[in-house]
């Protein structure tokens, strides 16, 4: 498909505008409508942006619009009526990280994917950070040696689940940012996680407002024999110095690999004979526009996206083993989620 693909953006808020203004500044798409169950937001956004409809209820747009795919970006626990609906519709699907909040969703979703043949993507957009590439790279290389343990922590300060967040007390840290660094470990190790255990606390947040937990702890186990620690956050002070805090370092059996944010945004690889920083590998941490438009190259092209469903189903799955491992105390088997 070389011509301009005809697309619609589900759910009006912060990261459906984020979304539109990357594909606005694509030569190679043209934005139809806007849908959300809130008409008069729905019809806001697309008077600001120029979009000629707008629509409250999704199955009217697809009766009513031309549209090759969508963009759903609603609430992470509001996505799979959208999805489902989207491919049932024959809609190629991009849809906002997590895939959804409980493994059946997210089932429901890879079935209507393969029973529509349109593509399904995940927008787990910081795999095209720069510096998350380079340290795929390094892990991969022989001279690497078996991955052994590491750690990788990404953490908000408290205005996010307070102030930026309306519905962060239908949802928790994990699910908003523990959702990325899970999918940069199963990206970086080529790896699936095994099994978790974890341990979060309740407090801060909960006793100014949104009912959600404060952090989350995770040793996550994967195939390859690795463990990791994974640190999510939602309670950074307020007066620190980003709104958004992230940093990364792998140590196989012969060298390291380290990200970090701040505050030099620079890829750091350690090797038997000393340190390295590769050419040009400044962190690119918010790459958002690269995987939006990623997801309209390939249906162009005519190829499945470098993020599937079944990444979506595999992240999903392990953030609900870890929020029963906080909840237990006790070590979750992933498999046991998937059953």
């Amino acid at each position: 498909m070389n011509e301009i693909v005809k697309t619609a953006i589900i759910g009006a808020g912060r990261w459906g505008q984020v979304m539109i203004a990357a594909w606005q500044k694509n030569p190679n798409v043209s934005i139809e409508a806007v849908c959300d169950l809130n008409g008069e937001q729905a019809r806001a956004v697309a008077d600001k942006h120029n979009i000629p409809r707008s629509f409250s209820d999704i199955n009217e747009m697809f009766r009513t619009a031309d549209i090759d795919a969508v963009g759903i970006a609603t609430p992470d626990f509001a996505h799979r009526d959208p999805v489902v609906i989207s491919l049932e519709h024959g809609k190629h699907v991009l849809v906002q990280k997590p895939m959804a909040t409980n493994v059946a969703d997210c089932q429901a979703m890879v079935k209507a994917q393969e029973s529509s043949g349109a593509h399904l993507m995940v927008d787990f957009q910081h795999r095209w950070g720069i510096g998350y590439r380079e340290a795929r790279v390094a892990v991969s290389q022989e001279s690497f040696g078996n991955p052994v343990h590491g750690r990788i922590r990404m953490s908000n300060k408290q205005s996010v689940p307070l102030e930026m967040l309306s519905w962060s007390g239908q949802s928790n840290v994990l699910w908003f940012i523990g959702t990325h660094t899970l999918d940069l470990l199963r990206y970086i190790l080529g790896s699936d996680p095994v099994k978790v255990f974890a341990a979060s606390e309740s407090n801060i947040l909960r006793a100014k407002g949104p009912d959600t937990e404060d952090f989350f702890q995770s040793m996550i186990q994967f195939d390859n024999g690795a463990w990791i620690q994974m640190e999510n956050s939602w309670v950074l002070p307020a007066g620190g110095s980003s709104t958004n805090e992230t940093d990364m370092i792998i140590y196989g059996a012969n060298e390291s690999v380290e990200v970090k944010q701040s505050p030099t945004d620079l890829v750091v690889k350690s090797t038997e004979i000393g340190t390295e920083v590769p050419d040009g590998a400044r962190a690119d941490i918010t790459a958002r526009h690269v995987s939006i438009n990623h997801f309209i190259d390939c249906i162009r092209e005519g190829v499945a996206p470098s993020v599937t469903g079944y990444d979506g189903l595999m992240n999903t799955a392990t953030l609900v083993a870890i929020e029963k491992s906080a909840k237990t105390g006790q070590p979750v088997l992933i498999e046991e989620m998937l059953s």
